[in-house]
């Protein structure tokens, strides 16, 4: 289990908070300066529910309140989707950014937080090129920023600062920092950052300048395979409806539990994930193109870097970083240390 918050009421704590449409990622340092992570999926639904448990896990489903709006969140419940283009600025992402948040101990604390924006969402086209989109920047901090509470009448954790940074080129940052050191980059560095509704691929120099010529975010992601998966399981095994929870352990285990009996899945879900890794294969070499060989390295980062393994082995360049779900989760909370002169 990660360590809980910092205790101390004296400063805000940081948080590098990567709210993605599968899960909230969180990264924030422990007392001895090592990083501590924790993950919670973004299920939530509209209204008050109440749901509770017989086995006294009923803590883990929590029920808040913005701006008149009321989410239950809970690891149990299928959950609304999260799939639609102003999610990163909504009151569910709010909601289940808090919930994480309170989940890893920072209820009733002061923190400072940075989070991310796809790259085709941080960035706008311009007549001179991409650039920042400082108007949808400034709606992701501004929302963030409203008020949220919880229904039980237990204290939430108080976002004092929000800063938003381009997802992707956050796990360059992880990658370069390394402790107190900085790790050298004598050529440009590739990164696919694997998440649950989108792909971001991305080229930074070695100065930390993103090559706008190849930068891209194509909508394929983790739940695309789940979309898949399910419905060949559906077909496969005449099945009505699959709850989320047994999809989780079927993507998991390649095992689901039929009438009562496991039937082996492996195959459906093989064959889910190559669908759209061909796809994203595809969308890949043509950000890299011929040029792919003399990238220093190809970081492959988000949580699909786990379940796409075979993608990372095409590119011999290719770093699959430790934990890669946490990657740009580490790589905000390193530039706001960095910010603060702490690291």
């Amino acid at each position: 289990m990660p360590e809980t918050a910092a205790t101390s009421e004296q400063a805000p704590q940081s948080v590098g908070l990567d709210d993605g449409y599968a899960a909230v990622k969180l990264a924030w340092y422990a007392p001895d300066g090592s990083i501590r992570t924790q993950s919670v999926l973004s299920r939530a639904q509209r209204g008050a529910l109440g749901v509770g448990s017989l086995f006294g896990t009923a803590g883990e489903t929590v029920g808040y309140e913005t701006e008149g709006e009321f989410f239950t969140v809970s690891p149990f419940l299928e959950g609304e989707t999260t799939r639609f283009p102003d999610y990163n600025i909504s009151s569910l992402a709010r909601v289940l950014a808090h919930y994480a948040l309170d989940s890893a101990g920072f209820a009733g604390k002061g923190v400072r937080t940075a989070s991310g924006l796809p790259l085709d969402r941080y960035f706008r086209n311009d007549p001179n090129g991409k650039r920042k989109d400082e108007a949808r920047v400034a709606r992701k901090i501004e929302s963030f920023g409203r008020p949220v509470r919880r229904l039980d009448g237990e204290e939430t954790s108080r976002i004092v600062r929000h800063e938003v940074f381009p997802q992707g080129l956050a796990a360059v940052a992880d990658w370069l920092v390394v402790g107190n050191e900085l790790r050298s980059q004598e050529a440009p560095i590739g990164v696919v950052d694997i998440g649950g509704q989108t792909t971001d691929i991305s080229v930074v120099n070695p100065d930390y300048q993103v090559d706008h010529g190849r930068l891209k975010t194509c909508d394929l992601g983790v739940l695309d395979v789940r979309d898949g998966f399910r419905r060949r399981i559906m077909s496969a095994h005449n099945a009505d409806r699959i709850p989320e929870s047994a999809l989780d352990k079927a993507m998991r285990t390649g095992s689901l539990l039929h009438w009562g009996k496991e039937v082996s899945v492996r195959e459906e879900l093989s064959e889910a994930v190559r669908e759209v890794e061909l796809r994203l294969r595809g969308e890949i070499l043509s950000v890299f193109g011929k040029e792919a060989a003399s990238l220093e390295t190809i970081l492959f980062v988000g949580g699909g870097s786990h379940v796409f393994r075979t993608l990372s082995a095409g590119f011999p360049n290719a770093t699959v970083v430790r934990d890669p779900e946490f990657a740009n989760a580490r790589g905000f909370l390193k530039v706001l240390a960095i910010s603060e002169g702490k690291r």
